[in-house]
């Protein structure tokens, strides 16, 4: 009998491990080559075969270590979409970041295990240790490179995520005064618990999960540390990582504070409105590309936790499965819109790159405009993409959860987004005062032009929402 459950845990790690060797193999490789095409076809490789042993998973809720670490399909789904996110920046990373490839590429996928540790996690220790796992990770990428730009970001990134490790080690102290246990699912299933302990547990947690989504008033370190960071470092901090910090904050507040619905719902219903709209109005006045983007993803995160207010503040299952919904499939586009805007201003050769540096672009490379202007229309939420039918999605759970005046604000924020992100595309295309020079390789051009079919194609998966059912209740909590 024990003899199974350590094989079945074992089948269960099949993707860490060999993720795990794959890595240790590219830093003993370190020695002898420095070709960097060479790790970046080990890293796509690796990614993909870890892709499908995580789809060769079985699936059926599978639970190890007392319910700590669950295999089902909600876990999967973003176990996978966290792969999806890794693989797009790993087309454009290894010509960006020739320097020490081999330390690169393996601490990448080192971070890769703690996210897929962390997306089957439904306790608190698990998910401390997987969070910590991506946070030293990337804080070692945010600095690959040397330059003083990259130590900066690092450093600024690095003091900023250890004090909200702090918060996190403290509030997970008080939930387990609170409740006796670290294990969320065994809470969301108890009677009310609500204490003064567990309250500042929600607190506290709240600071140090918030960090790593960027959430006002935890999200200076995001402007920072995007700008000072290599490119595909910034798609992958602002895109794949901030995915899990939302899945995180979804299992932790919506599973682990069920007995505090109400708590939960008030304080992120101010946080997702202060948020959104902060991030918008600064981005409206900001010159710098990289800037500007990273202001934008802090609206977007505002909009992302909109999803918790619908579920901790509505009866509805309708709304509760519509919002669940509009979580994964915002999830999914993020990672293309957002992550190809990134990787596209590396076609202006510049650490500093200004808005205004893109004007000409439209005529040297009409496929690379044309590109970037459809993600810049997704993240406005413009019709036909795929991020109109997610923010369709999201207010949509908020009018059916009687939260209509939330549905107001976040399409009143959409509206203002819509002034910068078109400023974008009118830039790229009127002619230049001066003569420029882009970086057009196909390391950058096929990223943007991946990323914005993406941004068109995924609208297709709207179709998809029927049969969320099994999908949804992985989560670990119903309305």
């Amino acid at each position: 009998m024990t003899f199974f459950l350590y094989s079945n845990i074992l089948e269960s790690l099949y993707p860490e491990i060999f993720l795990g060797f794959v890595a240790f193999g590219m830093l003993l490789m370190g020695r002898r080559v420095k070709n960097w095409m060479v790790y970046t076809t080990i890293s796509i490789m690796a990614l993909l075969i870890s892709m499908i042993l995580l789809i060769l998973l079985d699936s059926g809720s599978q639970s190890f270590f007392g319910g700590a670490f669950v295999i089902n399909n909600f876990g999967l789904y973003f176990a996978l979409i966290l792969i999806t996110s890794s693989l797009y920046v790993s087309f454009t990373a290894g010509s960006e970041l020739k320097h020490d490839p081999e330390i690169f590429f393996s601490i990448f996928l080192f971070v890769n295990i703690a996210m897929i540790i962390a997306a089957f996690s439904l306790n608190l220790i698990f998910i401390f240790i997987a969070f910590e796992g991506i946070s030293v990770g990337t804080y070692i990428l945010s600095a690959h490179g040397k330059t003083r730009r990259n130590l900066e970001a690092s450093i600024k990134y690095f003091f900023t995520g250890v004090i909200a490790t702090g918060f996190i080690v403290f509030g997970s102290s008080f939930y387990y005064l609170s409740t006796g246990t670290f294990n969320l699912v065994s809470v969301a299933n108890a009677a009310d618990i609500a204490k003064p302990s567990m309250l500042l547990a929600l607190i506290l947690l709240f600071v140090g999960f918030g960090f790593k989504l960027a959430l006002v008033p935890l999200q200076q370190w995001a402007v920072d540390t995007y700008d000072g960071t290599k490119n595909p470092v910034s798609a992958f901090l602002s895109s794949g990582t901030k995915v899990l910090a939302f899945l995180i904050i979804l299992r932790v507040f919506l599973v682990g504070f069920a007995s505090m619905r109400t708590d939960v719902f008030y304080l992120f219903t101010i946080v997702s409105i202060i948020t959104m709209t902060y991030g918008n109005f600064a981005a409206l006045s900001e010159n710098n590309l990289k800037r500007m983007l990273a202001y934008s993803s802090i609206a977007q995160a505002g909009y992302l936790i909109l999803v918790l207010t619908v579920v901790s503040g509505s009866t509805s299952q309708f709304a509760f499965t519509v919002a669940i919904f509009a979580a994964m499939y915002y999830s999914l586009v993020y990672i293309f819109m957002k992550g190809g805007a990134f990787m596209a201003t590396g076609a202006v050769n510049k650490e500093k790159v200004e808005i205004n540096d893109l004007s000409g672009i439209g005529l040297k490379s009409p496929a690379f405009a044309i590109s970037l202007g459809i993600m810049m229309l997704a993240l406005a939420g413009i019709p036909p993409t795929a991020g109109f039918f997610a923010k369709y999605y999201l207010f949509l759970s908020l009018i059916s959860g009687n939260l209509w005046y939330l549905a107001v604000i976040g399409i009143l924020n959409s509206a203002i987004s819509v002034f910068y992100y078109l400023r974008v595309i009118v830039v790229m295309f009127r002619p230049s005062s001066e003569e420029r020079e882009f970086n057009l390789s196909n390391s950058i051009l096929l990223p943007v032009i991946i990323g914005a079919v993406m941004s068109i194609g995924l609208s297709f998966l709207i179709f998809g929402y029927p049969y969320l059912s099994g999908i949804v209740a992985g989560l670990g909590v119903g309305a």
